[in-house]
């Protein structure tokens, strides 16, 4: 008989994981003490996400907790895997706690592990709370980085503060962080949706000038805020640009156009775009 060794056994950890069998799992893990090797991170890792996968929050808090206990030092790694878990499950302040017992314990932490939370806190409009944890981030040493930005940015925005958005950019660029193209789209659609085309074009053509180039996303805010003023004109100029410039329209894209045609009561024009999508390879969504 072959005896199996921590790689083996680790694989096969792995592989009952993946199978959302973490029970299996903790069953290898068994084995590989029974046979005297030592449980690595790997594999505690391993047995985290699989408990995540499952939605088994709980168990994976508690498994967390124990390795803390047991004298194994969880990685960046773990710590992002469990935090991102209970972000993702609205449990953000959960994750708050366990970053503090983290840092109670001198783990290691990483800016990965605070821009998610910002970024939940911001998801659920709690952007006062997003700040004051962005100000103790900055007062522990740890310095943000333009996904710390973007989250905040777009927290203010989704709270219809894009004049503080806009202020946030300007300090980011002041840090010598660059905004990228995520950054420049979630304010141009917030300010166009405030009705503030002129001023989105505006940091559309700033965003260029940076080097950064607008995507799709970009060109459908701008549109979309043509068409909320009426402008179908301006907004099918924006189309031609975009395709122009050589970045190619989605659906969205075509949804945005038709509906500010069937709106000035332009018909003819909306059908001829309706018609030219599957000519560019789309299919028509619910919206169209």
């Amino acid at each position: 008989m072959v005896k199996p060794n921590e790689y083996t056994l680790g694989i096969s950890m792995n592989c009952y994981c993946h199978l959302n069998r973490a029970d299996l799992g903790f069953s290898v893990l068994g084995r590989t003490l029974k046979l005297g090797y030592e449980v690595n991170s790997v594999m505690l890792n391993t047995l985290m996400k699989g408990l995540c996968r499952e939605d088994k929050i709980g168990q994976a808090v508690k498994l967390f907790n124990d390795m803390g206990t047991k004298g194994f030092r969880p990685n960046t790694v773990t710590c992002g895997t469990i935090i991102n878990e209970l972000c993702k499950t609205a449990n953000t302040s959960a994750a708050i706690e366990l970053v503090k017992k983290m840092e109670e314990r001198n783990w290691e932490t990483s800016i990965i592990v605070y821009n998610m939370i910002i970024d939940s806190l911001c998801k659920d409009r709690l952007v006062a709370e997003a700040f004051d944890f962005f100000s103790e981030m900055m007062h522990k040493g740890i310095y943000p980085d333009v996904i710390t930005y973007t989250s905040l940015i777009h927290g203010l925005c989704n709270s219809n503060q894009w004049k503080e958005a806009t202020k946030l950019l300007n300090e980011m660029v002041n840090e010598k962080i660059k905004p990228n193209v995520l950054t420049f789209t979630i304010l141009v659609d917030a300010i166009c949706k405030e009705g503030k085309v002129a001023e989105a074009v505006e940091i559309v053509e700033g965003m260029i000038q940076r080097g950064e180039e607008p995507d799709t996303v970009t060109y459908n805010a701008l549109m979309d805020g043509y068409c909320l003023q009426s402008k179908i004109h301006e907004a099918k100029k924006i189309f031609d640009l975009m395709v122009g410039r050589g970045c190619a329209p989605d659906i969205q894209s075509y949804n945005v156009l038709i509906n500010g045609y069937c709106k000035k009561q332009r018909m003819d024009d909306a059908l001829r775009l309706f018609h030219e999508i599957s000519r560019m390879g789309l299919v028509p969504d619910t919206v169209t």
